[in-house]
């Protein structure tokens, strides 16, 4: 082990100067012992710190480095970047993998809990900035307080020897809302989706109510749609705690006179005005921070809704200063001609506009009554959706079914069984390729096949065996929802035109015989 003895280490924080929101008052001891887990100070960093020889393993430099350490991830990640920026912790820093006004997210390792993570550190020109450091640990604390799956989560946060703030987060995967919206095609057959995304977003922030804290900066680059569609709002660096005292306040910055952004790209804004201003209620835009509460975030997601239904949020001037002026008159006229030119319901375009209201009291009561809103349209949808395919189950003169990519019927209409001879039981119990002839099983499965990644079927003919042995010709057009893993198809029985077709070839070649 070298010896560190001469090297300067940053003395220990006093976090009683910090003024991080506590739930009951602790004494200086508690605190100290809960910032620095083992009350050590930043020299041993308590748990989180490892020896300085677990480090040099880690960079490939030990002697004893393990035979599989190309498999190691911590190796890996610190290959990629081999000066990482907390030697002395128990995390490995990898890429960076996204960036905030105060903070640079990175892909880490955890070396004690053996997992991937995601690290935010302090930008270092941040680090000199009076209030930085509370603020930044604040988001930490407040994060911290909410255990939901719509929130992402916060594992750890502390200040390393050499200084660095940072905070230990859950990793992502998956596209920002932001991102998502950008890649509409058909925006009305999408709706129903991103108001089920929508409704994700509102189910977190009125469980972060319910807990007395609001978000402050509720955008769709703020919120991530995971690869597996969950849904996680991120960034709760503007959070506040209703009831407690606000940070102290920068002053606002000089460039809003008149520097102009493109694409209504709006950063977020620290200081007496705290947001982002395309999506900002007019009491924060104001900087009143005595008056901004629930009903803030409440006119945030409105201006999600709004940029759902209309590919725009609710303030976009052609400079920051004009986008400014928008947010404080709440001046919604322009999108609310865009609202009501879309092709959106119009229960939800309503909601959208009430929830965009530039009183606080003209707002919904709470984010139930959202949820409620959109909630009960997508359910009337499913339901005239669900009235529609029994309708055209029961009334189609077609053999109408559903499939699943495992090769079986889920639901056959009364036409198969009246034109096979089996009972609808008798032909969801067996794979229907059992029913196939011989000689068109081989391109059913192809068929079958090509569904599954979402190439449809058109007029695809094969024969089925019918119950007394003889075999039908149908014709088949398909398609699949992957999502569902299921195949909706209709089918028609088309022998009699092959067999007249079959006659006619034989006739033609029978003339031709006798020519």
């Amino acid at each position: 082990m070298p010896d560190d003895s001469n090297q300067w280490h940053p003395p220990a924080i006093d976090v009683s100067e910090l003024n991080l929101p506590n739930e009951v008052e602790d004494s200086p001891e508690d605190r100290t012992q809960e910032f620095y887990p083992t009350g050590k100070s930043h020299k041993t960093l308590g748990q989180i710190s490892v020896s300085h020889e677990l480090w040099l393993s880690l960079n490939g430099v030990s002697s004893g480095l393990r035979e599989d350490s190309a498999a190691d991830p911590a190796s890996q990640y610190a290959t990629r970047v081999p000066h990482s920026p907390l030697p002395e912790c128990r995390y490995t820093v990898g890429e960076e993998i996204g960036h905030g006004g105060m903070g640079v997210v990175y892909e880490a390792w955890d070396s004690q809990l053996q997992r991937r993570t995601a690290i935010k550190l302090l930008r270092h020109e941040e680090r000199v900035k009076q209030g930085s450091l509370p603020r930044f640990f604040r988001e930490a604390r407040i994060a911290s307080r909410l255990n939901h799956p719509g929130i992402l989560s916060v594992h750890d946060f502390d200040v390393a020897a050499d200084g660095q703030a940072f905070i230990v987060m859950g990793l992502l995967h998956g596209v920002t809302l932001s991102e998502s919206l950008s890649r509409v095609v058909d925006r009305a057959a999408e709706l129903p989706r991103f108001f089920n995304i929508f409704i994700k977003v509102c189910q977190a922030i009125a469980y972060a109510h319910a807990k007395g804290i609001i978000h402050r900066d509720l955008k769709p680059s703020n919120i991530m749609i995971g690869d597996f569609g969950e849904v996680t709002i991120l960034d709760w660096g503007l959070a506040k705690v209703i009831g407690e005292a606000a940070p102290p306040a920068e002053a606002y910055p000089d460039p809003i006179a008149g520097s102009r952004l493109d694409n209504c790209e709006w950063e977020t804004v620290a200081g007496t005005v705290f947001g982002t201003l395309a999506y900002l209620a007019p009491e924060q835009a104001r900087g009143e921070v005595n008056r901004i509460d629930q009903r803030s975030d409440i006119f945030a997601l409105g201006s999600i809704l709004c940029e759902i239904l209309t590919g725009k949020p609710p303030f976009c001037g052609e400079t920051m200063a004009e986008t400014y002026k928008q947010a404080v008159k709440g001046d919604i006229s322009k999108i609310s001609r865009l609202l009501d030119g879309c092709k959106g319901p119009r229960s939800i375009v309503g909601l959208a506009k009430k929830c965009l209201s530039p009183k606080r009291r003209d707002r919904p009561v709470n984010v139930g009554e959202i949820i409620d809103v959109v909630s009960a349209f997508l359910e009337s949808g499913q339901r005239r959706a669900e009235q529609d395919l029994i309708r055209f189950f029961d009334l189609s003169l077609d053999l109408f079914c559903i499939a699943n990519f495992q090769g079986f019927f889920t639901r056959v209409n009364e036409n198969f069984p009246r034109c096979l001879g089996y009972t609808a039981d008798e032909l969801v119990s067996r794979q229907f390729v059992e029913f196939v002839h011989p000689d068109d099983y081989d391109k059913t499965l192809v068929e079958i096949e090509k569904l599954s990644q979402g190439v449809p079927t058109i007029q695809f003919r094969n024969r089925y065996r019918h119950a007394d042995g003889h075999f039908i010709w149908l014709e088949w057009n398909a398609r699949s929802v992957t999502e569902e893993a299921a195949i909706y198809a209709v089918a028609r029985d088309v022998t009699d035109q092959v067999d007249a077709i079959d006659a006619r070839f034989a006739m033609e070649e029978k003339l031709l015989q006798v020519a």
